[in-house]
């Protein structure tokens, strides 16, 4: 019973009390607050619209029009004096009161020659928030439980969002036409299928969906949010087994003007073919400044340094990422030696990271985001963002130079000693976009000894296998 006399109060009875303002021709509701004393004088009244936004009226309304004459005659009409004049075309006024404010707009827009009048509002400002459905679980961007075990990405985000580079996701089943990658997708390419563009999966894996989640979601308020949220992205389907059309893969996302690749796989057979077109793309893509190829270090809790392991990862000409936990922790399982470059969160058993799933039953869950992403093939694409928004930050960077900034703005973390700046653990330490972002855009080049314009920072680049799960449970 209360709850219909309510409803009949607030349909009958809140009309009758509303005033109003217009917003484009259109009437804006305003319900009278309880008024508030303002630095002690009565001049400003509160207001509350129908969606519970609050408004404070003044004494003081903007006009706008061009019409000088006319500005004179509704100053006299209305008893208002000039405050100052605002631009071209808005004028600032004061009113009798603020009782009145709202009135006399509704007067003053009828006037000829008047474009629009409404009280000069007091209105709270609200920092434009990221309300993307699983933004607040995604620790590895914003971690509010260990601070600062994350990359610090809202620091780089205030700058740039990755908008102009182009960046791939070169692994098995990719759904393009996922809610939360398609606006994203400027290309896609399959070279295991012949028949067939579209970069998905005829297993079931779709490896490539997680992957691509975590570096280039938009921001779009559904969802996750990569990386770099505004960098457009090329979905590649690798080859099952056939070496060459791999080789193909590479040499045509040059040809496309990717500036960063992300590889969540590896074969622990770095064959020269794939050393060979590696050197060619750090060397001479994206018209000589280099491309960088991120490879994932694995999941085996293995010295890549053991004999007889010669792997994607021991190239000199891609970057090899080791992962993080939630705690700034080094992941027990992730692969170790010389050829690790840095770290980036990949999660434990206990901390996962959150990312896009294929859609609906085909991906590893029945939803469209898969909430148990866990790995250095989580940490490959988030490292490939960072280095994504130090290139929209500033194109001009060489990959050298890139390389550079992220092993001085790395963040020195894990229980091992570093020795000139790195260990085989954790390379140069996990990367911090925030302050990486923040060096790119004041980067001057300083002289570095380099071999085939290859900078020499012992290492690179690795592989995500199943295997993560006997490490992590």
């Amino acid at each position: 019973m209360i709850t219909r006399i309510y409803l009949i109060f607030f349909i009958f009875v809140t009309p009758l009390l509303a005033d109003y303002y217009l917003s484009g021709g259109k009437k804006v509701t305003l319900i009278p607050l309880k008024n508030l004393r303002d630095t002690g004088t009565d001049n400003l009244l509160y207001f509350q619209d129908l969606n519970g936004k609050r408004y404070g009226v003044s004494d003081q309304i903007i006009v706008c029009s061009t019409d000088q004459q006319q500005l004179r005659h509704i100053a006299q009409k209305y008893r208002l004096r000039q405050v100052r004049k605002l631009s071209d075309t808005l004028y600032l006024y004061k009113t009798p009161g603020a009782a009145k404010s709202l009135a006399l707009c509704q007067q003053i827009t009828q006037e000829k020659g008047i474009a629009f009048a409404h009280p000069d509002f007091i209105l709270k400002k609200e920092r434009r928030s990221i309300t993307d459905h699983y933004y607040s679980r995604e620790w590895h961007l914003h971690n509010r439980g260990t601070r600062g075990a994350d990359i610090h990405v809202e620091e780089a985000w205030r700058y740039t969002k990755g908008k102009g580079i182009i960046a791939a996701i070169m692994d098995e089943g990719i759904d393009i036409d996922h809610e939360d990658l398609k606006a994203n997708i400027i290309g896609f390419a399959n070279y295991n299928d012949p028949n067939s563009n579209y970069p998905g999966s005829t297993s079931g894996n779709w490896h490539g969906t997680a992957c691509a989640g975590l570096l280039a979601a938009p921001i779009n308020n559904i969802g996750v949010v990569g990386v770099a949220p505004e960098a457009k992205l090329f979905a590649v389907r690798y080859s099952d087994n056939d070496v060459a059309q791999d080789i193909q893969a590479f040499s045509d996302m040059m040809k496309e003007g990717v500036a960063v690749i992300s590889n969540s796989w590896g074969s622990y057979t770095n064959l020269d073919a794939y050393n060979e077109i590696f050197k060619t793309l750090a060397t001479k893509g994206r018209d000589g400044k280099g491309i960088l190829i991120f490879f994932a270090a694995g999941n085996d809790h293995q010295d890549l340094d053991e004999p007889g392991i010669d792997d994607e990862s021991e190239s000199p000409y891609v970057i090899s990422i080791a992962a993080s936990t939630d705690h700034d922790k080094i992941a027990n399982y992730s692969n170790y030696g010389s050829s690790v470059d840095f770290l980036a969160p990949g999660g434990n058993a206990d901390h996962e990271l959150i990312t896009t799933d294929a859609t609906g039953s085909k991906g590893y869950t029945s939803g469209d985001y898969n909430k148990h992403f866990i790995g250095t093939s989580a940490a490959a694409p988030v490292a490939a963002g960072v280095a994504t928004l130090i290139l929209a930050a500033n194109p001009d960077l060489t990959r050298d130079e890139v390389i550079e900034i992220m092993k001085k703005t790395a963040d020195k973390t894990g229980d091992y000693p570093y020795t000139d700046g790195r260990n085989d653990y954790a390379g140069y330490g996990r990367l911090n976009a925030g302050k990486a972002v923040k060096l790119a855009r004041s980067y001057l080049l300083q002289p570095t000894a380099t071999t085939d314009n290859v900078l020499q920072i012992d290492n690179f680049a690795y592989v995500m296998f199943q295997s993560v799960q006997k490490f992590s449970n």
